[in-house]
């Protein structure tokens, strides 16, 4: 794949997950109700994030061990999916919260996220991330398919709906990668998984300071408000990508342009904040209110788009941090602003309800804006 199309598909990669993701929930809604949909939600954050755990390694790492061993990598990936499936163990928990039939669906979509998560470092390793596209796009028909053909919600059968959408992904990737099991000798130790709890523990802190909120939603509100909670913050999460998709054609320069040319850029992406930031969050209130009449109060919007201020001042920052091997400094930023948020959250709920949320959210954003700032300063000095 020549350089051009790559740039293409790594660009469409970051554009289409959070906007697949986006328009599963949207569907969703539309076609089960917030409440319906708000169930399925309220056990699904608990599948994915178990399916995240089981992921464990950073891909960098994995990729660095595949690319030492080029004759024999299959024998490195399927040693590593092996090493990490003790990780699954935990899934069997769910049984200790909901009944049986719906235990043995979540952990059986688990299993099936597990493998296709897996597949992602072969898919950047090989440079076939059009494979993975055309993937989330069968799987994507497959569940609106479904959807339409089931109009009656049903837990159980939204469950098997998306294990069969996991599992048609995962047999396009193992076709397409041409995996096989003649070559493999397998030599795995379950000490890895210590040896890179650091890589963990970095994508972990990320995660988790994109979803906390969504679990503290959960807690204290109805299925209703949750769908109504999780569609919005969906629509700023995907503002709050633009700095990246506005980056990503430069991202392998950034690192050894001079400190002038890196301000000029962060100058002008500032200058398209407040214009795109405010055109985004009007359409936002215009789409919910009339595609799905979800109505929230001004200030929920004003402190939701305030929110997605700080990405576009920090985003290149952070990047020039990850090329320079300071993940750690994220890492312990990403931690402090998971349990701020979450203190504030419990704070702010009682007196603001969803609001209260939104605002938790603001005010842990441009701590983290402040931090990043702080540590650029010093690393100047």
């Amino acid at each position: 794949m020549n350089r051009f199309l790559q740039l293409f598909f790594s660009i469409l990669k970051l554009v289409s997950l959070p906007l697949f993701n986006f328009s599963i929930l949207f569907f969703g809604i539309k076609f089960y109700g917030k409440e319906n949909w708000g169930t399925f939600i309220s056990l699904s954050i608990w599948i994915y994030l178990l399916a995240f755990l089981a992921k464990w390694s950073g891909q960098n790492y994995l990729i660095k061990e595949l690319t030492k061993n080029t004759s024999n990598y299959l024998s490195v990936f399927y040693s590593n999916l092996i090493e990490r499936s003790v990780l699954l163990l935990p899934s069997f928990s769910l049984f200790a919260f909901y009944p049986i039939t719906i235990s043995v669906y979540s952990i059986l979509a688990i299993l099936l996220i597990f493998i296709y998560n897996s597949y992602e470092i072969l898919v950047v390793y090989k440079q076939k991330l059009e494979l993975q596209f055309i993937a989330e796009i069968v799987g994507m028909i497959i569940l609106f398919i479904g959807f339409y053909f089931n109009p009656h919600f049903e837990l159980s059968t939204i469950l098997l709906l998306f294990c069969f959408s996991f599992l048609i992904k995962n047999l396009i990737l193992f076709g397409f990668l041409k995996l096989n099991f003649k070559i493999v000798s397998l030599n795995f130790s379950f000490q890895n998984l210590y040896k890179t709890l650091p890589f963990f523990l970095i994508g972990f802190s990320g995660w988790l300071a994109s979803k906390c909120d969504i679990y503290v939603v959960n807690y204290f509100f109805s299925k209703k408000e949750l769908s109504e909670y999780q569609i919005l913050m969906n629509c700023f999460i995907i503002l709050q990508s633009i700095p990246a998709y506005l980056v990503l054609p430069i991202n392998k320069h950034l690192f050894r342009l001079p400190e002038f040319s890196i301000s000029k850029i962060k100058s002008k992406i500032l200058l398209l904040t407040l214009p795109i930031i405010s055109v985004a969050t009007l359409s936002i209130w215009i789409f919910l209110k009339n595609a799905l009449q979800i109505e929230f109060s001004i200030f929920i919007y004003l402190f939701a788009a305030l929110s997605t201020i700080p990405t576009f001042i920090y985003t290149i920052d952070i990047l020039q941090f990850y090329r320079k091997e300071k993940e750690k400094i994220i890492m312990q930023y990403s931690f402090i602003i998971v349990i701020l948020n979450i203190i504030l959250a419990f704070f702010f709920i009682p007196h603001f309800r969803i609001l209260g949320v939104v605002i938790s959210v603001c005010i842990s954003q441009w701590l983290y804006l402040l931090l990043i700032l702080k540590e650029n300063k010093n690393e100047k000095l």
